[in-house]
This record gives C-alpha cells, sequence and structure tokens, in this order.
C-alpha cells in the first residue's frame, strides 16, 4: 500500500508530493520547495516518517514544480527522471527564473535521467505506469498507481479546470486529446492529485468540468 503526503509550496502555490511504501521507500514528485522554511518541511516529513528517498520524478518541468529539485538531488544524493521531451523545458530553468525575477539558488543538473514512456517504473516497492499526457508542456507526463487507484497528473487535470496551455511548448487541444484519451480512460473512482488546487476523481471531471463535455 502506497502512501501520498501532499505540500502546497511556493508563490505559485504548487502541490508536491512523496509517495511512500511500506518499507519507507519514497520519491518526491515535483518538489516545489524554495523557501529554506518549505525545504525543513520536507525534510522534517522525511525524518519523522523515516523515510528513505530513493529517486525525484517530474510530471513536467516547469519552474514552479522543480525548485527544489537540485537542492534535493544534492542533498540526497538521488537521481532525477524526467521524459526527454520536456528536456527543453527544464533546461530552461534559469532563463525563466531571470524573467520572473527569482533568484536562483541551486543549478539543476545538466543531465537527468529520461523515463521510458508507456513502461513501468519500478523504485523498490513503488510503482506507476507513465501516461504521456502533453499540451501543458511538450513532455509532460502522469504517473499511475493502478493497484492503489491514484493518479498524479501534474497540471493537466484540475477539479473543474485544465492546464493553461499558453506557456511555450502548450498546446490546447493537445491538452484536451490528452485527458480524454490517456486520463479519462482510467477507472472513474480513480483519485487524482494535481499540480495545483485539490484532489478530484475521473467521474466528477467528466460529470462536471466544464472544459471536458
Amino acid at each position: 500500500m502506497l502512501k501520498v503526503k501532499k505540500f502546497t509550496f511556493n508563490p505559485f502555490s504548487e502541490n508536491t508530493y512523496i509517495v511512500s511504501d511500506n518499507l519507507n521507500n519514497s520519491v518526491v514528485i515535483d518538489p516545489g520547495c524554495y523557501h529554506k522554511a518549505e525545504q525543513k518541511e520536507l525534510e522534517s516529513y522525511i525524518v519523522k516518517n523515516n523515510l528513505k528517498l530513493k529517486s525525484i520524478l517530474h510530471t513536467h518541468s516547469h519552474l514552479d514544480h522543480m525548485f527544489g529539485t537540485a537542492y534535493l538531488a544534492d542533498k540526497y544524493n538521488i537521481d532525477l527522471w524526467i521524459n526527454k521531451e520536456d528536456l527543453d523545458t527544464y533546461q530552461s530553468y534559469e532563463k525563466v527564473c531571470e524573467v520572473y525575477g527569482i533568484p536562483i539558488t541551486f543549478s539543476p543538473n545538466p543531465s537527468p535521467n529520461y523515463l521510458e514512456l508507456d513502461k513501468l517504473v519500478h523504485i523498490d516497492g513503488i510503482k506507476f505506469k507513465i501516461l504521456f499526457v502533453p499540451g501543458h508542456s511538450p513532455g509532460h507526463v502522469a504517473f499511475y498507481s493502478q493497484e492503489n487507484n491514484f493518479l498524479i497528473n501534474g497540471d493537466c487535470l484540475f477539479e473543474n479546470s485544465i492546464g493553461r496551455t499558453d506557456l511555450p511548448g502548450g498546446n490546447h487541444q493537445q491538452l484536451i486529446n490528452s485527458i480524454k484519451n490517456e486520463i479519462f480512460q482510467l477507472p472513474e473512482e480513480t483519485l487524482v492529485y494535481c499540480g495545483h488546487g485539490n484532489e478530484t476523481t475521473i467521474k466528477k471531471e467528466k460529470s462536471f468540468n466544464p472544459f471536458l463535455r
């Protein structure tokens, strides 16, 4: 049984997730911790629960989802995994920070590891199917746990909304197709963890999301 812990970090109110198994192996998905207090909050949870942090996973590499990536990779000596199609987004991190006037404390590793699409990523007792769901960013993926009935979907699907598509590499119709052809093919009772805001379910969004009727 996997446990999911959500943190909401940085001025963009981004949701960071730590997923852990029964043996305390864990991964962090989209670490948005920027301020030292946010880093300490994440570390305190890891220490309190005796977690063994194994890897960092990105659904996508917009700056608000990776403020804490380089910090955690260095502190815990762990690898980062992204979709190769999102490499340009990942590599633009420092430039985008400069545009927003955000000081860069830690620079990302120039050589991340690449996920295999439509395959299982298996990290000790943590297993996800990788769904390719571009539209918000060119290489956006989502992490699905069939056994635990949840999806960590980044900025694709939100409660009664969808991700923005006006950023570089965004494509509105592609995002709609990703949601309908990939995410909406999952069981309706699937719990969807979002990159911002509240959790939702496939059934709720099929029924009420005004962007997807």
